[in-house]
């Protein structure tokens, strides 16, 4: 069975996004370009695939396409699964693309199921929300940026218990990023 890796950027209090939910606007980011590139190897190393919901999806096609980096290759290189309620949301704009229309949950479980590498989920909100309700996700990479938001949009609220993790490996960077794993 493939892996579901949720990885993204988090504040110090856990938001990964502002109160409206809108990851388009995550100045909160500290740059680090060392761990950039560190994590696109790792991705490289274990992950061929990613899993976004529409907006998400939008939102990076208007950056990575023309991005320079390993990070931008990486990504520009794999298969980007996009879910959709809508059947007719055309994805060949960003090669690589395929389009899982209807119910996400069931499209998620049956790649999971699926040869190849691990499934990288990078949003939003409410994808990974779901996700994580639905108890696909095996592993978080979570990179916590020297920031408190105050308030946001966290992946883990609206938790009906506790999930336990286990921490694998943490890295702290110049910027005072730390970059963290757990599984599930």
């Amino acid at each position: 069975m493939r892996p579901l890796i949720v990885s993204c950027n988090v504040s110090v209090d856990g938001f990964m996004a502002g109160p409206d939910g809108d990851l388009s606007s995550l100045d909160f980011i500290v740059p680090d370009e060392q761990e950039e590139n560190d994590l696109a190897v790792r991705f490289r190393d274990v992950a061929d695939t990613i899993v976004v919901g529409r907006q998400t999806f939008l939102d990076m096609n208007a950056y990575w396409p023309t991005a320079d980096g390993e990070m931008a290759a990486w990504i520009n290189a794999a298969t980007k699964v996009v879910l959709s309620t809508d059947a007719d949301f055309d994805v060949s704009i960003w090669p690589n693309s395929v389009l899982a229309a209807g119910d996400g949950l069931e499209q998620v479980r049956q790649l999971k199921e699926t040869a190849g590498g691990a499934l990288v989920v990078f949003g939003g909100v409410q994808t990974i929300r779901s996700l994580i309700a639905a108890d696909l996700v095996d592993e978080y990479w979570l990179k916590v940026n020297p920031v408190v938001l105050g308030q946001g949009s966290s992946m883990f609220s609206d938790l009906p218990n506790r999930r336990p993790l286990t921490l694998r490996t943490t890295q702290q960077f110049p910027s005072g990023m730390l970059d963290t794993t757990y599984t599930t």
